[in-house]
């Protein structure tokens, strides 16, 4: 009797335990989850943005000379975008110099190396007008581009004062 007691008991306390998981109750909570988008976009130059052309001996003077920038500058975009090259001004006049150098004897392009951006590029001759390099570029976390300058024949340099002949180069990135 004692035995069977016993096992009444054990059974109800399993159907007490087991009754009260079944009416046990639960509570939530809402989490508000955003993601906020603003455009974002950037160019940064790369290690040695300087472009140096050296005209030093008559052999520099007889061919075409390309100055190639491996990585020259970088780009992030959330969205397509589109890139264009001026110059800030004509090359300075050095004393002594009929006529100046003229910023047109420098050529600006892509690289065929640059990693593929599904962007149409464009070769230009230099200028102080803002002119397309890269057109509807598709949106990147980072593209290194690859530029090459090049002074095609030397003719626009003959005559020309001793001297080093500067301007600065602007690159600007616009999302549409």
């Amino acid at each position: 009797m004692r035995k069977k007691l016993l096992f009444i008991l054990t059974l109800l306390t399993v159907i007490i335990l087991f009754s009260q998981k079944t009416r046990a109750q639960s509570v939530t909570g809402n989490v508000p989850l955003s993601i906020v988008l603003s455009d974002a976009f950037s160019i940064t130059l790369g290690a040695t943005p300087s472009v140096v052309f050296t005209y030093a001996t008559a052999a520099d003077y007889a061919g075409s000379k390309t100055v190639a920038k491996v990585g020259h500058f970088t780009v992030v975009s959330n969205k397509s975008y589109s890139i264009t090259v001026k110059a800030t001004a004509e090359f300075n006049t050095i004393a002594g110099n009929a006529t100046p150098v003229s910023l047109s004897i420098v050529q600006v392009s892509i690289d065929p190396s640059t990693p593929a951006t599904g962007a149409t590029y464009a070769t230009l001759a230099l200028t102080t007008t803002s002119q397309s390099l890269v057109s509807a570029a598709s949106a990147t976390v980072s593209t290194a581009y690859n530029v090459n300058y090049t002074i095609a024949t030397a003719a626009g340099l003959i005559g020309k004062a001793d001297g080093t002949y500067a301007t600065n180069v602007i690159y600007t990135i616009t999302q549409p």
